[in-house]
């Protein structure tokens, strides 16, 4: 069955209506049962793509300043789990709620507004969140365990300021790239589940049409 949306005087006699939240469900259980995995794959696996892209980057950005701050050990996996795990998980189940529903059910007549929504979302959780919780829970370990000396962040926050620009000069480039793959890859994988959507309810129409022809369906 397709999933289409209809002014209730041209919904058909026989037509199953469903809620927007049934209409969701029944559309993501429709392409987890899709016989070929590869024709629905952004439906599939955007959520996840993203969720692993923001690992990257959260890896990567708490590794540099756990280097520099001599951190070793120190701290890994109190350091890891926010500042990694927990994005990529919030990444992943923010586009999933935020984003895959209205692409579903086209609510909005702008994709660009979407993948725009998306790409904030994403930038959000892969970049800026990162670049708030990492430096914090870097700067504390250290000073904790005395392996890198840091200023008094009450008494000389513009000593610690400066310290953080220091960390943070050789990732300028670095991190403009992140950003920008992370935006442009929102973007496209958006797109993509807006073209698996009209395929899937194409196919689905055709299949029904086939069906209405050879009798097997009352035609409407």
């Amino acid at each position: 069955m397709a999933l289409l949306q209809k002014r209730g005087s041209e919904i058909p006699a026989d037509a199953v209506r469903l809620s927007e939240e049934e209409a969701v469900n029944y559309f993501r259980r429709l392409v987890r049962g899709w016989e070929h995995k590869g024709e629905v794959w952004p439906m599939l696996y955007t959520s996840g793509i993203l969720g692993a892209s923001t690992v990257a980057t959260g890896f990567y950005l708490n590794n540099h300043f756990r280097t520099v701050l001599r951190l070793g050990s120190y701290g890994r996996l109190s350091s890891y789990l926010p500042a990694v795990a927990l994005p990529a998980i919030m990444a992943s189940l923010f586009h999933g709620l935020f984003v895959q529903p209205d692409v579903i059910l086209r609510r909005n007549v702008c994709p660009v507004c979407l993948q725009t929504r998306a790409a904030a979302v994403q930038a959000g959780f892969s970049i800026a969140y990162p670049l708030l919780l990492v430096p914090l829970s870097s700067f504390m370990f250290a000073t904790r365990h005395f392996t890198y000396r840091l200023p008094s962040v009450t008494e000389q926050p513009k000593a610690v300021l400066q310290v953080f620009r220091k960390i943070m000069a050789p990732l300028t480039l670095p991190m403009t790239l992140l950003l920008s793959f992370n935006v442009a890859l929102a973007i496209f994988l958006t797109g993509k589940e807006f073209e698996t959507v009209h395929w899937v309810n194409m196919r689905l129409l055709e299949l029904e049409r086939h069906l209405e022809s050879e009798g097997v369906l009352p035609a409407q």
